[in-house]
């Protein structure tokens, strides 16, 4: 092919009509982006977004959940129940609790254990010199809604910059939406375990602030990753995949990237036509299997027409 050829087909890739006139195989990620060199500018952005999430993550921590007896799930709510059963402070806690994580990743990956392992000193610092805070509210609603959503939006602008805290609030809602017993299925498993001995540490009324703090907690880990971005990218995998993409092309805005193998293929759609887009495969394909990427696999979206 040309390169006049190859201009053309990637400008016709999205009509104004939202159709898609062919594929783009190659899209370069956020990773890749990222690869080359970072101006003094883009350092300091860098760095100084973890730096404020970390803030963020501590805030939630320290001066709303804590205090009021309220966790979330992954290990941050783990962390919550230890110390308060033992009494100890939660910047020790925290540190002992992802060392494990730390280590394992230390010996498969250096770089992404150099990634988690910013975040977590900057969370741990500023845990520690927040603990003598009064909390900012002694309410357990407003706390689980404070606290849910600082500590979402904090992992999620450090999901954005490339490091890592947390995974297990990460990586899964809290919904049992799994068709096989697969990583993600222990993820809920964990995180639900953590919220339902919350309840019996902190008691039963409390058990519900803590749901509501994990479901917000999650929700803003994803505004915070995406910058609030209308776009929302899934993955599914099909043996119609050919009739699933005509179909959605004749009615939706999509935008599909096909993985090479003829039956999975990642696709970038609006949000509010995501249960639409969901219906209408499982009217073609009863048997199609569709899942949102995990935030460490997404890149940063931005919106098409």
């Amino acid at each position: 092919m040309t390169p006049v050829q190859q201009l053309a087909l990637r400008k016709s890739a999205f009509s104004p009509s939202g159709r898609r006139d062919a594929v783009r195989r190659d899209e370069p990620s956020e990773a890749g982006a990222r690869s080359g060199a970072l101006s003094a500018f883009d350092r300091f952005i860098h760095y100084g977004l973890l730096v404020i999430g970390s803030v963020l993550a501590a805030v939630g921590l320290e001066l709303f959940l804590l205090p009021n007896g309220v966790a979330t799930g992954g290990i941050a709510g783990a962390s919550i129940l230890a110390a308060h059963l033992t009494e100890m402070q939660l910047s020790l806690v925290l540190f002992l609790f992802n060392l494990p994580f730390l280590l394992s990743r230390t010996a498969t990956n250096r770089r992404h254990a150099l990634r988690m392992l910013l975040p977590l000193v900057l969370i741990v610092l500023f845990t520690h010199y927040l603990h003598p805070v009064p909390a900012v509210s002694d309410d357990p609603l407003a706390a689980a809604l404070g606290g849910g959503t600082f500590l979402g939006i904090g992992i999620g602008l450090i999901l954005r910059q490339g490091g890592s805290f947390d995974e297990l609030a990460a990586s899964a809602p809290l919904r049992p939406a799994f068709r096989r017993f697969d990583a993600g299925t222990v993820i809920f498993l964990a995180n639900l375990a953590i919220l339902l001995l919350a309840g019996l540490v902190f008691g039963i009324s409390q058990a519900l602030y803590s749901i509501i703090a994990h479901v917000l907690a999650y929700f803003m880990l994803e505004a915070g990753y995406s910058g609030m971005s209308p776009v929302k990218r899934i993955r599914v995998r099909s043996t119609m995949l050919v009739r699933l993409r005509e179909a959605a092309d004749r009615g939706l805005r999509v935008r599909w990237i096909e993985t090479g193998d003829g039956e999975t293929a990642v696709l970038d759609v609006y949000r509010r036509d995501v249960k639409a887009l969901r219906r209408l495969l499982a009217a073609i394909d009863p048997q199609v299997e569709i899942e949102g990427v995990r935030h460490d696999e997404a890149r940063r979206l931005r919106p098409f027409v």
